[in-house]
């Protein structure tokens, strides 16, 4: 049994230190990190956004005037909290560490890729040249043609 298990392990040794599989995984690795940042990045931005979003609320609870470019900014958010909280939410209840990100990240990119933004728009750049499209996938099978088995 023991024995078995050496093999096991030394054949995924070997296998995970060829230079093509190290080259695949370390760029699934920069692909995550990037992604990583761009959700945090997200992330400090509607908190901006909704700290902005509870001074307009807190205005209007003082009955202080509130302006039309106000009202149209607090719709704005109001919606963005509801739709990424019922999306972020019921996907980071996932107990397990990390799981719940890369469910996130998962259903982001197969939405991403039918021209369905999921997430509110302070999670995509506003020139979208790093987010997976459908074209993009298109092109990266095409250029890493080498890479598959």
């Amino acid at each position: 049994m023991n024995s078995l298990r050496k093999k096991i392990i030394t054949y995924f040794l070997g296998l995970f230190t060829l230079p093509r599989v190290k080259e695949i995984i370390a760029g699934y690795a920069r692909m995550f990190m990037g992604e990583a940042g761009r959700y945090s990045t997200g992330i400090k931005a509607e908190a901006v956004e909704t700290k902005e979003t509870f001074t307009i609320l807190t205005k209007y609870i003082k009955k202080e005037k509130i302006t039309w470019e106000e009202k149209k900014r607090f719709k704005k958010q109001a919606i963005a909290i509801l739709r990424s909280s019922g999306v972020i939410v019921p996907v980071m209840l996932v107990p397990l560490p990390f799981v719940g990100t890369l469910l996130l990240i998962i259903m982001d990119h197969l939405l991403l890729s039918m021209h369905i933004q999921l997430l509110p728009d302070s999670f995509y750049p506003k020139e979208k040249k790093d987010l997976l499209t459908a074209e993009g996938i298109e092109q990266d099978l095409k250029k890493d043609k080498k890479f598959l088995f």
